[in-house]
């Protein structure tokens, strides 16, 4: 009896302890792909009761009575406090990556850091902010995301290439993009214009190719993009990083079940806005009035009543189109302890505004990690991608747009047959744009095989050996094909047809070892590595007119077919290092040292040193600072300064090469350039300056850079004068020889503010960029001539550069004002050229 009035009593004590404790149960998952939480810690405020969420991110924890707040945190994400509901006993939590987080890792140059250890000046691009923009092609990413950073689009055709400057020009005639590296593997850029694809001058003779590398590369894959801006933190690239560098990373497995995903877009696009042209009526009326002022021009017939006329032919509407964009991604991610995977495929396809252009894109991705040992890791990540292009001679004079322009609305799109309409009159002749975009192809397939293996090996504690071979395997195949067709009364009766395949391979071998030690407040790194890789292309080309049908387009069964080959290959072997201090977290530095050796130089200036270093302080973490550490949460000065160099001129321009002439004695040989062994690096120094705050607990922060980068022995074509043979028909003329003849100097203002407005279930973050650059031609040496001219698509000199000047100065007549009437014409101070000139425009536009 007495053991059971102590069961009962023991049953009634225990019920009131559960009355008083409540229990609550939920799921916490990420933000980014609701994949649960596995390890965040749930803690009730104020006592010690806590739980850790499970491998799928469930959790459980009993909430004593008074208590009704739950802190939730895991690493990397926002901590929140939740404050339960009388009687809740389900609570679901969405955590959100902390992007403020001071300890962040972010990607360096062969390795990773914290970002509070960095010292250069670098900039973060994350994934939430990759999705935030509607983008097809990786470059795209970049518009407006740093400070520093300027994106410009080189063409509005799909899948076309945004040109990006790091801090201003920094080189003439070398290539002036940033360096890309993805996982570890830098990128190859097959081609600096459409003559290198094949194209001709099929789009445009600009000097930056439109014809993106990053358009093959699917950007749903990236997790993040660093932009190493100043030279202390791309050194460590050497003669590769003197454009600045990006390393994108992109996404790997993570310890759980499979996640599988998928992402759709699907959008419009536009012109936004058309250039005011005549209508057929506003053109009547001016051609009748030119015609009434010019004597030997008759008005037109039937342009004799304008109020009869309707509009006309609208040419712009009739090329621009609304264009539908539409992408499709599935993924999977996921892995074990040891074992970790993503992989991917997706499929985009962009149509171009102007009529008969278009982009596709097939991508499929592998990344695998896997801890086989504690002391041994080996991973794989591998890309391929296939693209499609229907390219349209949108650019340039002979343009689609620009003959949109200058087509006169008289001019219907198809005849009374149904056929395309052109007009040849005196003078005068249009072909007609809408034929120029739907007969004529200007076609590019192109695929990529990018990734890497890596290994590994930490023999001993924190020291690791990581040895990666990479590998960049691409081709392409550009089509220009011109039918014979009868647009009206214009005809070409002949057609013709030309293909070039490419074939580029690319190669690298790295190995690099690094060692992390720690002593009471003193931490440092160690980091010393060996690269060498080599990128080498194979291209041919054929060429042919007069086929035997439009729809035959098979090179060999044209007349007399024209076959071209070429190959050549660059290579470059490095060796580096680096070591980084930290002292109590308020005193760090960074020392960068890179040697590398090119083949594009001669073997007398074949290797360069390229040193770097980087100081910075933080000062909120001095003692004497504490009373303001409400205010000011985070405070650092950096300074730095670095050498990197440019050796960006393509192989053997050092040497002499010959080129085949053909004569009335028959084929010879001749030599095609004059060489300059004593050729060597551009080198470029670079100091910066720099402050970052965080305020108010990392609610605002602010982030100053100035920054003063001068580039020296610039690689560039010599002037010579003409008697040395390098001017005149280019068939005998001579190449004159590359050299380094000039100084560039960029002095800027970088200020980005970042501020975290709202916080919670709704969030709310502004970023706020500004930039001022300001460059200049400090020197020429070696020339004949002290300025550097600029060409437009002929020979005629639209911009020019003097010493003491900014680069590339807009040149041409000054407009004093506009002839409004035959007397000004008259009083002018040429009038027989002008009123010549003003006779033979008004036949030429009056047809």
């Amino acid at each position: 009896m007495k053991n059971i009035m102590l069961f009962l009593l023991a049953l009634v004590l225990g019920s009131q302890v559960m009355a008083q404790q409540t229990l609550v149960t939920g799921r916490i998952t990420d933000a980014l792909d609701g994949s649960g939480l596995i390890g965040a810690n749930v803690l009730v405020k104020g006592t010690a009761n806590g739980t850790i969420a499970d491998i799928d991110g469930n959790y459980s924890v009993s909430v004593p009575a008074g208590s009704s707040v739950l802190i939730f945190s895991s690493i990397g994400y926002r901590t929140q406090e939740i404050t339960l509901s009388p009687g809740q006993t389900t609570l679901n939590v969405i955590m959100r990556e902390d992007s403020e987080l001071l300890d962040e890792v972010v990607v360096v140059g062969y390795g990773t850091m914290k970002k509070s250890d960095l010292s250069g000046a670098s900039v973060s691009v994350g994934e939430d902010k990759i999705k935030g923009s509607v983008i097809t092609n990786l470059d795209q990413a970049l518009q407006g995301r740093a400070a520093g950073v300027s994106s410009v689009m080189t063409s509005g055709a799909p899948g076309s290439a945004v040109s990006v400057r790091v801090r201003g020009q920094a080189t003439i005639n070398a290539n002036a993009e940033p360096l890309y590296v993805i996982d570890g593997v830098i990128v190859q850029s097959t081609g600096q214009s459409g003559a290198d694809f094949g194209l001709g001058s099929s789009l445009g003779n600009g000097s930056v190719s439109t014809i993106s590398p990053l358009s093959t590369i699917n950007p749903s894959d990236i997790l993040s993009m660093e932009i190493l801006k100043d030279t202390s933190a791309t050194a460590i690239y050497g003669a590769q990083g003197a454009n600045g560098v990006v390393l994108i990373t992109t996404k790997r497995g993570k310890t759980g079940d499979a996640k599988f995903s998928y992402e759709g877009m699907f959008g419009v696009q536009r012109q936004a806005s058309r250039i005011d042209m005549m209508n057929l009526r506003e053109f009547a009326e001016y051609s009748n009035s030119v015609a009434a002022e010019t004597n030997g021009v008759d008005s037109r017939v039937e342009f004799e009543d304008p109020s009869l006329l309707g509009k006309g032919t609208n040419w712009q509407d009739a090329i621009f189109r609304h264009a539908m964009m539409h992408q499709h991604q599935v993924s999977a991610q996921g892995g074990s302890e040891k074992v970790k995977y993503y992989v991917s495929g997706s499929f985009l396809d962009q149509d171009g505004t102007i009529i008969g252009t278009e982009f596709q894109r097939y991508s499929f991705r592998v990344n695998l990690d896997a801890d086989l040992k504690k002391w041994l890791k080996l991973g794989v990540n591998a890309m391929y991608s296939s693209t499609k292009e229907k390219l349209g001679l949108a650019d340039s004079e002979a343009g689609i747009i620009n003959y949109s322009l200058l087509t006169t609305p008289d001019i219907p799109i198809y005849d009374i047959d149904g056929n395309y309409a052109s007009v040849v009159r005196e003078g005068y002749t249009r072909i007609n744009p809408i034929a120029m975009a739907l007969d004529e192809d200007i076609l590019l397939d192109r695929t990529k095989l990018n990734g890497n293996f890596y290994l590994e090996i930490t023999p001993i504690k924190n020291l690791v050996w990581r040895s990666e071979f990479g590998y960049d395997l691409s081709g392409s195949r550009g089509e220009v094909f011109k039918p014979a067709v009868t647009y009206g009364n214009w005809s070409r009766d002949m057609n013709s047809i030309s293909v070039q395949k490419n074939d580029n391979t690319f190669w690298q071998v790295k190995n690099y070892v690094t060692y992390n030690g720690y002593i009471d407040k003193h931490s440092y790194s160690l980091m010393l590595g060996q690269e060498c890789w080599e990128s080498s292309y194979e291209y041919q080309k054929v060429s042919t007119s007069n086929l035997p049908s439009n729809d035959v387009k098979n090179p060999f069964l044209g007349e007399d077919p024209q076959i071209t080959f070429g190959y050549g290959s660059s290579a470059m072997s490095s060796f580096f290092g680096r070591a980084t201090y930290n002292y109590d977290d308020r005193y760090m530095g960074t020392y960068t040292y890179r040697y590398d050796g090119s083949s594009n130089f001669g073997p007398s200036n074949r290797w360069a040193p390229f040193h770097a270093f980087a100081l910075s302080w933080r000062f909120s973490n001095e003692r004497f600072f504490e009373p303001l550490r409400s205010v000011i949460s985070n405070g650092k000065v950096r300074i730095g300064w670095g050498q990197t160099g440019n050796s960006n001129i393509g192989s053997y321009r050092w040497g002499t090469s010959i080129s085949r002439m053909d004569s009335g004695l028959g084929t010879g040989y001749r030599q095609a350039n004059i060489a300059n062994p004593a050729i060597k690096w551009e080198t470029q120094e670079q100091w910066n300056i720099g402050l970052d705050l965080s305020l108010f607990n990392d609610r605002l922060g602010i982030i100053v850079d100035w920054y003063d980068k001068t580039s020296k022995d610039m690689l560039m074509q010599l002037q010579l004068p003409s008697y040395m043979g390098t001017r005149g028909n280019v068939s005998s003329a001579l190449a004159a020889p590359y050299g380094n003849y000039g100084t560039i100097n960029n002095k800027g203002l970088e200020i980005t503010l970042n501020s975290r407005n709202l916080t919670g279930r709704f969030e709310w973050d502004s970023e706020f960029q500004i930039s001022f650059n300001r460059n200049k031609l400090v020197a020429l040496d070696g020339t004949d001539a002290a300025q550097i001219e600029g060409y437009g698509q002929w020979s005629d000199i639209v911009s020019l550069t003097k010493i003491g000047e900014s680069l590339y100065n807009f040149y041409g007549y000054k407009v004093a004002g506009i002839y409004q009437d035959y007397d000004d014409l008259v009083n002018s101070a040429k009038p027989n050229l002008i009123l010549l000139t003003a006779f033979l425009t008004a036949i030429i536009r009056l047809g």
